[in-house]
C-alpha cells in the first residue's frame, strides 16, 4: 500500500516537469486547433519594413540636405547654458572623445597622433574650425564625409535633435577653454 502513493507521487512529478519542459509553440505547430492569435495569417510587425515612398516627409520635418551653403545659414538655436554644455559634454564623450581627444586637439585614443590607426584627426581647437559657424560643425556632425575631406564617418543618425547643437555649444567651450590657454601662455 506504501508503494502506490509513492509511485503515484513520482508520476505526478513527473508528468509536472514534462508540462513544464514542454514549449507551447512546439504544442501549437503540432496541433493545429491550438490556434491563437499570436500564430495567425498576417503581417508581422517589422517583418518586411517598407520604405517610405519618396518625397516622404517625417513628422519631425525633413533633414536638411547639407552643404557648405545651407551650412553656413544654419543657426544656433541652443543658447550656450550650462545644461547645453553639460549634455553636449556627455554626447562629446560618448562619439568624439576616442578620435578628437579630451580637450578636443585631435589626439584621442584611436588617432594616429596618439599611436592608433586612424591618422588626418583634426584638431576641434584651432584657428580654421573656431572661425566656422556654429551651422558647419552642425552639418559635420550630420554629415562629415560630404562637409569634411570625407575621413569623419556621419553621425547624423547617432547625435539627433537638440544634442548637435548642444555638442556645438560644447565644442565652442573646448575652443574657448584652447584659446585662454594659449593667450594665457602668450602673457608669461
Amino acid at each position: 500500500m506504501r508503494k502506490r502513493p509513492v509511485a503515484s507521487a513520482a508520476l505526478a512529478a513527473f508528468v509536472a516537469c514534462a508540462a513544464l519542459a514542454c514549449d507551447p509553440d512546439d504544442v501549437v505547430h503540432q496541433i493545429g486547433w491550438f490556434a491563437t492569435m499570436r500564430h495567425q495569417r498576417s503581417i508581422k510587425p517589422y517583418a518586411h519594413p517598407m520604405p517610405p515612398v519618396p518625397g516622404t516627409v517625417p513628422v519631425t520635418g525633413a533633414e536638411p540636405v547639407m552643404s557648405l551653403q545651407t551650412a553656413d545659414r544654419l543657426v544656433n538655436p541652443r543658447t550656450r547654458t550650462s545644461e547645453s554644455i553639460n549634455r553636449g559634454r556627455f554626447v562629446y564623450e560618448t562619439y568624439c572623445l576616442v578620435c578628437h581627444g579630451p580637450a578636443g586637439h585631435g589626439d584621442g585614443p584611436i588617432s594616429s597622433a596618439a599611436g592608433g590607426p586612424f591618422f588626418g584627426v583634426r584638431s576641434l581647437v584651432n584657428d580654421t574650425i573656431a572661425r566656422r559657424t556654429d551651422g558647419y560643425i552642425y552639418a559635420v556632425i550630420v554629415s562629415g564625409q560630404v562637409m569634411g575631406r570625407g575621413l569623419m564617418p556621419v553621425y547624423g543618425d547617432k547625435v539627433r535633435g537638440t544634442d548637435r547643437w548642444d555638442l556645438v555649444n560644447y565644442v565652442r567651450t573646448l575652443q574657448a577653454e584652447a584659446k585662454s590657454v594659449r593667450g594665457g601662455g602668450a602673457r608669461r
